[in-house]
């Protein structure tokens, strides 16, 4: 889909800009600090302490059903504006070069198909760092997380470093066996590292096999999945995308549901491999990303109150402006109904939509979601 995300600005006026008002304005709050703990300059409600939505409500432009409505076209609230964008995506490859990956020319296939990825300009600003499993420590591959954590290819953005992630590949051949679990440790612990330190960015593992693991190292597909789980639940959360090369790889789906990704995508090598692993890498990319998005900064250069921020969609078509509700966090998400939330409350640095409203704006390629600035913060 493709989506613009914009902040809507200005002065008096601009909230009559937007029609079917749900929510109404509590007056120009210009760019003064906010305090999570001690809520905004807005009114106080139930939202952790933020200023919550007031004024009268209605129920015209309800797109998506329940709790939806429009910035009030009768109060000069949007002050500020700053374009936004989606987070920058930045993965870690853990790529399998056992000997089975020599097998009906997967190998060429899927290296192939890693050139084709980073060369695409689609592609640019994507920051990827390449690492291999197993890893030779001279008497077999290393069962040692830690090796698997420090990548031959440190993370950098695309297509800079394109010319550098191919010549790896081209260093090196399938030739190992398959030590799953310390590679995946290995992967998820420079993630989550990287993580750390890059802020904002959304930071992914992507692990690339054509076989359940297969080593003298600990190969429990339990232990393998705990690992998974931890750095999809941990802080900084770090998701694991599996592309299985094969046809008996149901056990990798197990591995991407514990890591946050629902099921692994299944390659055929019998098939074009090299254009069925290019795709999946192309859907990793828009999955990992999905409906994301930084919080806009101040262009005075201001603190921005995270209680006067607003999420707006626009349905293709000519559809009319709804303001979709905030919640608490993920946790509080509707099961049917629409909403958004922050990544932390306490400090955000992005704004997501829940699962509902991201897979209506998503399967919409004209949909538009704006971010309004100024009007106290629309919840449930």
């Amino acid at each position: 889909m493709a989506r613009h995300l914009s902040v809507v600005s200005g002065s008096i006026g601009v909230c009559a800009l937007v029609s079917a008002l749900l929510v109404a304005c509590s007056g120009a709050k210009g760019e003064t600090g906010f305090a999570p703990e001690n809520g905004g300059s807005g009114s106080t409600g139930s939202d952790g302490g933020r200023g919550s939505s007031s004024g009268s409500t209605g129920s015209s432009g309800n797109l998506f059903g329940d709790g939806g409505g429009s910035i009030a076209a009768d109060a000069a609230c949007a002050t500020s504006a700053a374009k936004a964008q989606q987070q920058p995506l930045d993965m870690y490859v853990m790529l399998d070069q056992s000997g089975s990956m020599n097998q009906q020319g997967k190998w060429t296939n899927v290296t192939g198909a890693l050139k084709s990825f980073f060369a695409q300009p689609t592609a640019a600003g994507i920051g990827v760092g390449l690492q291999y499993f197993g890893l030779d420590n001279g008497g077999g591959s290393s069962c040692t997380a830690s090796d698997y954590a420090t990548p031959e290819i440190e993370v950098s953005a695309l297509p800079g470093s394109a010319t550098t992630l191919a010549t790896s590949l081209d260093g090196h051949g399938p030739s190992t066996d398959t030590p799953t679990l310390p590679a995946l440790q290995g992967a998820v612990d420079h993630a989550k590292s990287w993580a750390s330190a890059h802020a904002g960015h959304v930071t992914i593992v992507v692990l690339a096999t054509d076989g359940q693991p297969s080593s003298s190292c600990d190969d429990d597909l339990g232990h393998i999945n705990a690992i998974a789980t931890a750095a999809a639940a941990g802080n900084p959360k770090v998701l694991t995308f599996v592309i299985g090369v094969g046809n008996s790889l149901t056990n990798l789906n197990g591995i991407a549901a514990a890591g946050g990704t629902k099921q692994a995508f299944i390659v055929d090598p019998g098939g074009n491999t090299t254009t069925q692993f290019l795709d999946a890498l192309n859907k990793i990319r828009g999955a990992a990303l999905g409906c994301n998005y930084k919080i806009p900064v101040p262009k005075s250069g201001g603190t921005l109150d995270y209680g006067t921020v607003n999420v707006e969609y626009t349905p293709g078509g000519g559809g009319a402006p709804v303001t979709i509700p905030k919640v608490t966090d993920k946790a509080a998400c509707p099961a049917t109904g629409d909403a958004w939330y922050y990544d932390s409350n306490s400090a955000p640095t992005q704004i997501l939509l829940c699962d509902t409203s991201c897979n209506k704006a998503t399967a919409d390629a004209t949909a538009q979601v704006n971010i309004v600035i100024g009007c106290s913060t629309y919840t449930r």
